[in-house]
């Protein structure tokens, strides 16, 4: 579900232009204020075009969602995401999109933004799930998908070779020691958050089923992208231009990433699915994805049963807390029993042994 905006074009529009004569210290127009659709679940975005002085320059703002109107995240750190996205750009060629502009004070827009470069190409969307059809992903051959599939790897492969030695990767984890333990003590603290009170056994079988099949070997540590997926990804064709959707950003190892990109495609599979479409079927195979990553470069994260299972109690947990938003918002009805708020509760009870 996009983050509804409350914010009106002609309000945005003013102050943006305020605050860019401020810094600019001469006369601009901000043209063409409007908002994506398709994706967004946690942040606000705004697009728009920058005048100043007889040439369009397409910019996004990313707004920084109110912390009092049901919130995706406890803790919005938006000083996190634009970091990533200029650590990568400075050590990499990996396709993140130039921040031009942050501002922290939040009596401009109401809450604190930064500004990218607008980088035109299409995203697989979430809503509706691409896998149900009507995307630019239709009309390609089944090759141009794996050719997408394979360059979406590349740059899985890319961000896990950047040398995290010797660096301030202070926005993204406060160390490189055991990342998958703190990385487990993080999402058991956002699901006591998200989960308000209420148990969800399912959730907490799968906590259970993760300490107890911590991976042995999980190879080098890396910066984690976090929500590594290809609707996060902006394409001209087959070929990525644009890394977006640095909130989840941390310091992982490789199966973290491979397998949350590996199942995002299998829970949006399994929803089409079950209501009889045939979706791609073909794509994002766990086998295929990790002899993608591999051949660019990465190391070979091995089975990927623990990360996949991480992946899925990660998103149940978020998946609750967008729910209720939903339910807070009017656009969906309290279900009879709390787990039907997890779309994908009976995938994630299969893999981990439940029936």
């Amino acid at each position: 579900m996009p983050l509804p905006s409350k914010r009106k074009p002609e309000h945005i529009a003013e102050a943006l232009k305020h605050w860019y004569e401020q810094r600019l210290n001469h006369a601009v127009a901000i043209l063409d204020v409007g908002v994506p659709s398709g994706t967004g679940m946690s942040s606000e975005t705004i697009l728009f075009n920058l005048d100043p002085g007889g040439m369009k320059y397409p910019k996004v703002a990313r707004i920084r969602p109110s912390m009092d109107d049901w919130p995706v995240f406890p803790v919005y750190d938006l000083e996190a995401q634009y970091k990533a996205m200029q650590f990568v750009g400075a050590r990499s060629d990996v396709p993140v999109p130039n921040v031009s502009d942050v501002e922290l004070d939040e009596s401009i827009l109401g809450a604190p933004f930064f500004i990218m470069d607008r980088i035109e190409g299409q995203a697989p969307p979430d809503m509706m799930p691409y896998t149900f059809g009507g995307s630019f992903l239709d009309a390609m051959s089944a090759e141009e998908r794996r050719d997408l599939q394979r360059n979406a790897a590349t740059v899985l492969a890319k961000i896990h070779a950047i040398p995290l030695e010797n660096e301030d990767i202070s926005f993204a984890a406060p160390n490189l020691q055991e990342p998958l333990r703190r990385m487990l003590k993080e999402q058991r603290e956002y699901y006591e958050w998200s989960r308000a009170g209420i148990s969800y056994p399912t959730i907490e079988a799968a906590f259970d089923y993760l300490e107890r099949n911590m991976p042995a070997n999980p190879g080098p540590v890396v910066l984690s992208w976090g929500d590594a997926r290809i609707g996060n990804m902006l394409f001209r064709k087959s070929q990525p231009v644009a890394v977006l959707d640095w909130e989840m950003v941390n310091v992982g190892h490789p199966g973290v990433d491979v397998g949350w990109m590996v199942f995002m495609h299998r829970f949006f599979q399994n929803i089409a699915e079950v209501m009889g479409m045939p979706g791609f079927p073909d794509m994002m195979v766990e086998e295929d994805v990790i002899a993608d990553y591999v051949a660019a470069g990465g190391h070979d994260p091995g089975d990927l049963t623990w990360y996949q299972v991480y992946a899925a109690m990660r998103f149940a947990a978020i998946s609750i807390r967008t729910s209720r938003r939903q339910i807070a918002y009017g656009e969906a009805a309290e279900p009879d029993e709390p787990e039907q708020l997890i779309m994908h509760r009976d995938l994630l009870r299969s893999m981990i042994g439940l029936s």
